[in-house]
């Protein structure tokens, strides 16, 4: 089934409101969601929903929790997230860093007792909107081994930076630490797809193309991927007092995250003109672009450009929903009364606000 932009937003506000979220809260996540989608990013959108209806319902995600301010000096603060949604959390922090860029240069926000923040790149596009270069690092769930071990000690840890510019397209890196996010195997799993060698290990540290049998994922770059990994780790969790490595949550069986993240905003126009910056960057942009290619090659791109071209295909032509995905979320509306069980899609799409 196609559906559009605001079509996701609703369904995803109406069903996590029916959980126990406030609507503004619902909100802030179905934008996140639904940017993922929207960008092609799939593995960050309805798909990973459903693991966030599986926490509201079983109490791992609480839904409407206390964000505690527990530091705030000069350009930096610290949050107590309250083991809420993380998409939540960092929104807040984001508009919190942001503040403290416009007056100090840089703002430097942490958070612990989080979750899962989802989309990074959606973070990299406010931050484009608002002139600011933005850096979003967060530990997740042990899912990776450390170079040359076997057990899952360390995060996909992704890291997001976000770059404004003027006529061109705006710079977002959002890029995990590991050769692959393990919502992509999670799809595999739940689609039936073997995954590609080099992606995951089994328990023995074994490569695998069965995404049933992944138990670690591998880090990018080998080493140097792992090293990023660590310091990701550092930022968003020894920094901020959060759990990292096997003290941190699990998904089978569920259970809270627990996780930290760490949010950085430098606001430009403290170093020139934000003009002037903007132009600079397009320069930037226009230097890439505008060289050779390799044989084969037709275009360069920059971070986050194809995403930001799906963004715009996607948003006049509409989605396709997988019956897979649909049948889950149709499923766990039935379960708290917003369809009848065994109605489809349409049915939700038509009660959502």
């Amino acid at each position: 089934m196609i559906i559009s932009y605001d079509d996701e937003r609703r369904l995803i506000r109406t069903i996590l409101k029916a959980y126990g979220m406030c609507a503004a809260d619902a909100d802030t996540v179905g934008k996140v969601v639904t940017h993922s989608d929207f960008t092609g990013v799939y593995s960050h959108g309805l798909s990973r929903l459903i693991l966030y209806i599986r926490q509201l319902e079983n109490g791992s995600m609480v839904a409407q929790p206390e964000i505690k301010t527990v530091r705030d000096s000069g350009a930096i603060v610290k949050y107590d997230c309250g083991n809420g949604s993380g998409i939540v959390a960092v929104n807040k922090a984001y508009d919190d860093v942001l503040k403290k860029a416009r007056e100090f240069g840089i703002g430097i926000g942490v958070a612990e007792h989080s979750g899962n923040i989802g989309c990074g790149a959606y973070y990299g596009c406010r931050a484009a909107e608002d002139d600011v270069i933005c850096i979003v690092c967060c530990n997740t769930l042990p899912s990776m081994a450390p170079f040359g071990g076997a057990d899952a000690l360390i995060g996909t840890n992704p890291i997001i930076v976000g770059v404004p510019t003027d006529k061109a397209c705006p710079m977002i890196l959002d890029m995990s630490t590991s050769g692959v996010a393990m919502g992509k195997i999670q799809a595999a799993l739940r689609e039936g797809r073997s995954i590609p060698e080099g992606w995951a290990n089994d328990i023995d540290g074994n490569p695998t193309t069965d995404p049933a049998k992944a138990h670690a994922v591998l880090p990018i770059a080998g080493h140097k991927g792992y090293g990023l990994a660590v310091m990701v780790d550092v930022l968003s969790a020894v920094l901020s007092g959060a759990a990292f490595g096997t003290d941190t949550g699990t998904v089978e069986p569920l259970t809270k995250e627990d996780t930290g993240f760490c949010v950085i905003i430098i606001d430009p126009a403290k170093f020139m003109p934000i003009d002037e910056f903007k132009k600079r960057a397009d320069s930037y942009v226009h230097m890439i672009k505008e060289s050779r290619k390799a044989p084969g090659v037709k275009e360069l791109y920059l971070p986050g450009e194809i995403e930001y071209k799906n963004f715009e295909k996607y948003s006049a032509e509409g989605l396709a929903v997988t019956d897979a995905v649909a049948a889950e979320l149709c499923m766990y509306a039935a379960k708290v009364g917003l369809i009848s069980e065994g109605s489809g899609l349409e049915a939700l799409l038509g009660i959502s606000q």
